[in-house]
C-alpha cells in the first residue's frame, strides 16, 4: 500500500501479536506493521524482531523511563544503531534514508495537526512547510484528516 515490501510473520510472532495488549488498538498494530516492513530486510519476521519493536514502542510511550536528558537525536541514533545491530553484520535493504524519514515524518505531522486542532494552515506554518506541501504529505502518508476539531 505504501510502497513497502510484503512480509510474513512466523508462527511464534503471530502468537505474540495475538497475546499482546494493544493500547493503541488498530493504529498501534498498523504502525508496528509499517515499521516491520520498512526497517527489516528479511521476508519472514520472527518473534525476536517483534519483541524488540514492541519493547522499543513501550519505551517511547513512557518517556519517564528514557534516560534523563536524552534528546530526540540521541533516541533516533540509539534506534538506528539497534537497527543495524539487528542485521548482524549485513547491510539492510537500500532506501533506508527515505524509510527513516517516513517513520519520523508521519507522527510529526499527526502530532502537529493535533495541537493545531486539524488546522492545516497553522500546522504548515508551525512545521515551516508550504500548506500545499503539507497537504501532499498528508495524502502520501495516508494521514486521516479531521476538520473543525474543537
Amino acid at each position: 500500500r505504501e510502497g513497502l515490501p510484503i512480509k510474513t510473520i512466523d508462527e511464534d510472532g503471530m502468537e505474540l501479536l495475538r497475546r499482546y495488549r494493544w493500547h493503541g488498538n488498530v493504529r498501534e498494530l498498523e504502525n508496528l506493521m509499517r515499521r516491520l516492513a520498512a526497517l527489516y530486510p528479511q521476508e519472514v519476521i520472527g518473534v525476536e524482531v517483534i519483541e524488540a519493536e514492541l519493547a522499543d514502542g513501550r519505551s517511547a510511550e513512557t518517556p519517564a523511563e528514557a534516560p534523563s536528558g536524552e534528546g530526540l537525536s540521541a533516541v533516533v541514533e540509539r534506534h538506528i544503531n539497534d537497527y543495524f545491530a539487528a542485521h548482524k553484520g549485513e547491510l539492510p535493504a537500500a532506501g533506508l534514508y527515505d524509510r527513516v524519514l517516513r517513520e519520523i515524518e508521519r507522527p510529526l505531522i499527526i502530532a502537529t495537526l493535533g495541537v493545531t486542532r486539524g488546522n492545516q494552515i497553522k500546522a504548515a506554518h508551525l512545521l515551516g512547510l508550504n500548506r500545499n506541501t503539507l497537504r501532499k504529505k498528508i495524502r502520501e502518508l495516508d494521514i486521516p484528516v479531521v476538520r473543525g476539531v474543537k
